[in-house]
């Protein structure tokens, strides 16, 4: 019987292995406002609770270069808002999961970048980023066991969003090339400093994991020609430097990706995640194209298993199992994002032993 890593080496290198993979996400709180209260154990990962495949490690966002800036600007018993040290402010919940709002950027022109920031993100020496011994316990555990051992970390994308703020990062897609140019060479050579060490210092894991939202629900942020022109040649920069450590490589992306499918494919990436069943997309239809040069991975509804319907759950969950096996096409099981608050333990529980009495190919 092949172990869980095997499997997904299998399947990210495009081979059938002897089941589909398993994997999934999940809110924040949603373990201990709901599901310990369903019968959940408490102190058990869901890595180990579910027998998933994949087990994320700390990965790499680039260091807030501004420490004096950050601040807690104003904050109540519900949420609160904090300004970060790339003086961006976001208000947060504090006792429930929810996307952060947006709230002030201070990165928002090349002259900000240049004047306040530039220098200050060339500086920073990757070295201080972690305990290297804390690190090294983590990646010793992980890898002692089956699973397939994923390094996690965001790219450019997810950067300038977080950095610039949408409406900023959108125009300068646009308007200030140079600058969106000049920005993620200087992110991306932080993050081939950060992995380089990581690597030297603690070791390989098995592969990447690199979380860039591409997309929303109707259609990608940016035109294929601007990804090609300012964001493809950054992903193939890092995403060469992973493959000359022969690290295959999972990205992903929320929201509709598909007219970016060739320039991901030819970036170096093995496996899209999550493939968000809003979005119209679905995974056996795209399978039926690109099953040779990608694995996919997610995109069964959350949305059917927060209905609780059973059997509108099976015929979700059976649809896109029955299919990627009929096609003879990698997948890697789980919801098409992550599993919210409004879906019930039991309705999990149900999904998975669909999942373990189907997954053989």
């Amino acid at each position: 019987m092949a172990t869980s890593r095997e499997i997904i080496t299998s399947l990210l290198a495009k081979e059938i292995s002897e089941r589909l993979g398993f994997h999934e996400s999940f809110w924040p709180f949603l373990f201990e406002n709901h599901w310990h209260a369903e019968g959940y154990p408490q102190g058990v990962s869901p890595e180990e609770h579910f027998n998933l495949d994949i087990q994320g490690i700390g990965g790499f966002t680039t260091p807030e270069p501004r420490p004096d800036l950050v601040a807690t600007v104003e904050e109540n018993d519900e949420w609160k808002i904090t300004r970060n040290g790339w003086g961006s402010s976001f208000k947060y919940w504090k006792h429930k999961a929810g996307v952060p709002e947006h709230i002030d950027f201070m990165v928002t022109s090349p002259e900000v970048w240049h004047k306040e920031f530039r220098d200050a993100v060339v500086a920073i020496d990757v070295r201080t980023m972690f305990n290297l011994d804390e690190r090294r316990a983590e990646y010793a555990k992980h890898m002692a066991s089956d699973r397939f051992v994923a390094c996690c970390g965001i790219h450019i994308f997810e950067e300038m969003r977080r950095v610039m703020g949408d409406y900023a990062m959108l125009e300068s897609l646009l308007l200030e090339p140079g600058w969106i140019h000049d920005f993620n060479d200087v992110i991306t050579q932080k993050n081939i400093e950060f992995y380089d060490y990581f690597f030297r210092e603690i070791g390989l894991p098995n592969g990447m994991f690199i979380f860039e939202d591409l997309g929303y629900t109707a259609a990608p942020f940016a035109s294929p020609a601007c990804h090609r022109e300012l964001v493809m040649p950054y992903h193939k920069k890092l995403f060469g430097f992973f493959k000359d450590h022969n690290l295959p490589i999972i990205m992903h992306t929320c929201g509709d990706f598909r007219p970016h499918l060739d320039a991901i494919v030819e970036s170096g990436v093995d496996c899209i995640q999550t493939l968000e069943a809003k979005t119209g997309m679905n995974v056996v239809t795209l399978a039926e194209q690109w099953k040779d040069k990608l694995c996919f991975m997610g995109n069964i509804d959350v949305r059917v298993l927060e209905s609780g319907d059973r059997k509108r759950i099976e015929e979700e969950c059976l649809s896109k199992i029955n299919g990627m096996k009929a096609l003879r096409a990698p997948y890697v099981f789980m919801s098409d994002h992550s599993i919210s608050t409004d879906v019930k333990l039991a309705d999990y529980e149900f999904m998975c032993e669909l999942f373990w009495k189907n997954c053989k190919y």
